[in-house]
């Protein structure tokens, strides 16, 4: 179950005041600092940017990620995944191993999919273990490629600020005929820049820096579930395969504890 996370939308918001509440004490109009010209070359030019370098669909995929960080997961579906593995195995031990292939084929997660198709056909747990891993790190790729490419748009979109400015100027230059026009129109020049600014420093870069933690969170407790899936497939007892699981995820708790020491 997800829940509503309002931190992310309360930070951005929080920031877009305190810039325009310091743009008004020194006596500039909201109105001013909306540009729709220099927010196409930031946005424009950021996008094409990031599709330069990951294609249209990593694009998408960063974005979806990154909506995902609007909501934040309630209950832990790795909990509730071994609770569901445990009541597995005692079923197996009634029915046989045969039932494990019937749980498979009704299973949305590929991890546990492929980890029952395995132990139906009795492979060894080593082998188990490496073809979970190379699924384990198609999805650790996946998740970092996600916030790199946020990480990669905050670094495009100051550059593509300048090259508005620098748009601006070169028509503020061409009218140098009026004079009185110089200053406002050298000071909307800059709007760009502090769009593209803003947007890597308020946006995109916290974004990153946040889609990655959840990343990493996600992958701790992937990395349990695959450790009592490999507790299943070498038909350990259920009480062992939830003990893998609380293990794993206690030895990677106090890993971060340390860490952050």
């Amino acid at each position: 179950m997800k829940k509503f996370d309002f931190a992310v939308l309360t930070g951005i918001l929080i920031g877009v005041v305190a810039i325009g509440a310091a743009a008004a004490s020194e006596g500039i109009k909201p109105g001013f600092l909306w540009q729709p010209t220099a927010m196409l070359v930031v946005f424009g030019g950021t996008a094409g940017a990031v599709i330069v370098r990951r294609d249209i669909r990593g694009l998408l995929r960063a974005g979806r990620g990154s909506l995902q960080l609007l909501f934040k997961e309630t209950e832990d579906e790795s909990l509730l995944q071994v609770s569901r593995l445990t009541w597995l195995a005692h079923t197996a031990r009634r029915e046989g191993i045969r039932v494990y292939e019937r749980y498979a084929e009704n299973s949305s997660d590929p991890l546990v999919a492929r980890a029952l198709m395995l132990a139906a056909d009795r492979t060894a747990t080593a082998e188990v273990r490496n073809s979970l891993d190379l699924i384990l790190r198609h999805e650790d790729e996946e998740g970092t490629r996600n916030a790199e490419t946020l990480e990669a748009a905050a670094s495009y979109a100051p550059t593509f600020g300048i090259i508005g400015a620098l748009l601006g100027l070169i028509s503020v230059l061409r009218s140098l005929a009026d004079p009185g026009a110089l200053g406002t129109g050298i000071a909307t020049a800059f709007i760009a820049t502090l769009y593209g600014i803003g947007l890597a420093n308020l946006i995109l870069f916290p974004l990153a820096s946040r889609l990655r933690e959840r990343h990493q969170s996600h992958m701790r407790q992937r990395e349990a579930l695959l450790e009592a899936l490999v507790a299943l497939a070498a038909n350990e007892v259920p009480s062992a395969i939830a003990m893998r699981f609380s293990s794993s995820t206690a030895i990677y708790a106090d890993a971060i504890a340390l860490r952050s020491r």
